[in-house]
């Protein structure tokens, strides 16, 4: 019976041991602005700047800011700078398509948009930087119709696409202090 409980005694501490590293590993969730002073509680994020000549990106860019914002973030996005705690400011430096891939017509058939951003996170009354970064870029590959008249849409399309995986790198990496 001793032999028992002894072999008993063995599994629930390895057990116990088991779950314990495993808690212990290292993985947690990706920080969610912990570092940035409490009393910010609202960003308002102001127009991109468009250096490009490509038309209306700058509203895809900040519509994706603004979303992520309100999906993951403890700051609350506001409609004006002046009840705004903090401001995002950025510029879109630039955007350019390559072709990937040809038809057997020898029209392109796949894209690659790329797309490079200047951006500032700053306190409000104090005009401190909380985050910034000079260039943050990212790509999107995309399939073009086979109805050339259809390229501006498909191109639109891209660049949201483009936006919103932008936009949440930034947010990732502004909110981890990186």
């Amino acid at each position: 019976m001793k032999k028992q409980n002894w072999l008993l005694f063995i599994k629930i501490g390895l057990i116990c041991l088991f779950i314990t590293s495993l808690l212990n590993c290292g993985y947690s969730f990706a920080p969610r602005g912990e570092y940035i002073d409490k009393r910010i509680q609202k960003v308002y994020i102001e127009s991109f700047r468009n250096k490009t000549a490509q038309a209306y990106l700058e509203n895809y860019v900040r519509t994706a800011f603004i979303n992520q914002f309100i999906q993951f973030s403890r700051l609350k996005v506001v409609e004006s700078v002046e009840s705004a705690d903090a401001t995002i400011k950025g510029t879109i430096l630039n955007i350019s398509t390559a072709p990937l891939a040809y038809g057997a017509n020898t029209l392109v058939t796949q894209e690659r948009a790329t797309m490079a951003l200047e951006l500032t996170f700053q306190e409000k009354e104090s005009g401190k930087t909380i985050w910034s970064s000079k260039s943050i870029t990212g790509t999107v590959d995309y399939t073009l119709e086979d109805d050339i008249n259809l390229l501006p849409v498909d191109r639109k399309y891209a660049f949201i696409k483009l936006s919103d995986d932008l936009a949440e790198k930034a947010f990732n990496l502004m909110m981890a202090g990186f």
